[in-house]
């Protein structure tokens, strides 16, 4: 069972549904309620056709907020309980609470596993809270999913 009900994410990177692309106020506020509802896979796409339908292309900063839901997803299911790409850098922060069953699971041993092969510019530290993992060179919300979808054995990462 996932240990965290709720990843918190925080970025430098623009997440959201443009006032041009959607110009009512009230409509784009039902579409952020909307997105927080959504639970798969199926229902991000469903919903990012219903954008493309109803207001045309979907706008770059649209679709790295649909990414943000997903790596939301991601990081939910490996045990991070904060996620911060600023700078092109990619902090997690693993669960401040030292015997909580999280450091056991084999989840964090494959994580482990995963830090010592993936040298790229992988560093895990003691901060001041929690254990933290840090990625450097991740330029997108796109990126840092290629990353963690690798890291849990997901899928390969596509060299960018």
């Amino acid at each position: 069972a996932p240990h965290v009900s709720f990843c918190q994410i925080d970025t430098d990177q623009e997440l959201l549904i443009p006032d041009e692309y959607v110009t009512n106020i009230a409509e784009r506020l039902n579409l952020y309620t909307e997105l927080n509802k959504i639970e798969t896979e199926e229902g991000l796409l469903a919903f990012e056709n219903e954008l493309r339908d109803r207001f045309g292309p979907v706008p770059r900063e649209v679709k790295e907020l649909l990414n943000a839901v997903k790596l939301q997803w991601l990081a939910k299911e490996i045990g991070f309980e904060k996620l911060s790409l600023k700078n092109n850098i990619l902090r997690g922060n693993f669960p401040s609470n030292p015997s909580s069953g999280f450091y056991e699971s084999d989840m964090f041993r494959s994580i482990l596993l995963f830090a010592q092969k993936y040298q790229r510019g992988v560093k895990m530290k003691e901060g001041k809270t929690s254990l933290l993992m840090i990625f450097d060179q991740v330029k997108s919300v796109a990126h840092a999913i290629a990353i963690l979808n690798e890291m849990i054995g997901k899928n390969e990462l596509q060299e960018a």
